[in-house]
């Protein structure tokens, strides 16, 4: 929810909570429409001997295990993921005017993770202090402290395909499962690999968040509105835009336990509904955007 957009430390006021801790103030984060796009950093890992291009194959595969899950009560969820191209910005950063001039990076950082040691993956969404529209989302792989090399048969000593379906779907709305065999459980490279990745529990989630319907004429992509990094290191031009980090341990709400769902997992962008009965585990780290 926008209440928890730009919060440094824990000194700050809390936001408030119901019974179940799910903040109850503020609008609800959400995409502009279910037309999105994305970028891949041009650099690749080559500490991971992987450039762009097999990325990109890894992040278009995962897109399209969301986009291939279940729904419940039959179709797919309804949303299109376009790849723009690639970019040479290799660090976070979010424009402040629109969601047009921002791109919504995939990047690795062989050295200087800025996270701490033990997060494999970040990924951070930034969004309007007051209306909540998310204007751009980045994702952020650790091979400075893992490897994700591939094998001769396709195989990751860290499963690249499992990071990357987690963190995008973090990118497209989804907070941590509850259920163990959830590929958005914080405990997922734990599964055994499958040929889907996705659990009912994961369907009953990003069917929520976008419902089935007929499939999106979004176009042809445009081009990334920017190949360089546009914000000078150190610079924080000040804007009504803030971010919420969501990484290994951002918190996770659930659905009520129903005959379609016995644990889905919340929209972490605030797509909030009143079908909700949450839970939720609070250990984040907030910045300001």
């Amino acid at each position: 929810m926008t209440c928890e957009l730009g919060k440094k430390t824990d000194a700050e006021p809390p936001c408030p909570r119901d019974e179940n801790q799910c903040v109850t103030q503020g609008q609800p984060l959400h995409w502009g429409n279910s037309c999105l796009t994305y970028t891949v950093q041009v650099d690749g890992s080559s500490k991971s001997k992987l450039d762009a291009d097999q990325v990109q194959a890894f992040v278009a595969e995962a897109f399209d295990a969301w986009k291939s899950a279940r729904c419940p009560g039959g179709g797919s969820p309804s949303f299109e993921a376009q790849f723009e191209g690639f970019v040479s910005c290799d660090r976070h950063e979010k424009i402040c005017e629109s969601a047009d001039k921002n791109v919504n990076v995939v990047m690795f950082h062989d050295i200087g993770w800025p996270y701490g040691a033990s997060k494999i993956g970040v990924t951070t969404p930034t969004a309007g202090k007051e209306s909540g529209l998310v204007v751009d989302t980045d994702v952020e792989i650790n091979a400075q402290n893992f490897s994700f090399t591939s094998g001769p048969t396709g195989g990751m000593s860290t499963s690249l395909r499992f990071v990357l379906t987690h963190e995008l779907g973090h990118f497209l709305g989804l907070a941590h499962s509850l259920s163990s065999n959830s590929v958005m459980s914080q405990g997922y490279q734990s599964l055994a690999l499958s040929s889907t990745l996705i659990s009912p529990d994961d369907a009953a989630a990003i069917c929520t968040v976008f419902p089935p319907g007929p499939k999106r004429n979004c176009g042809a992509p445009p081009a990334p509105a920017y190949d360089m990094c546009q914000i000078p290191i150190g610079e924080d031009p000040p804007c009504k835009l803030g971010s919420i980090t969501e990484d290994t341990a951002s918190c996770g709400c659930r659905l009520a336990a129903s005959s379609r769902s016995q644990s889905s997992t919340l929209a972490a962008f605030g797509l909030m509904l009143t079908a909700l009965a949450a839970r939720r585990t609070h250990r984040k780290r907030l910045s300001l955007g």
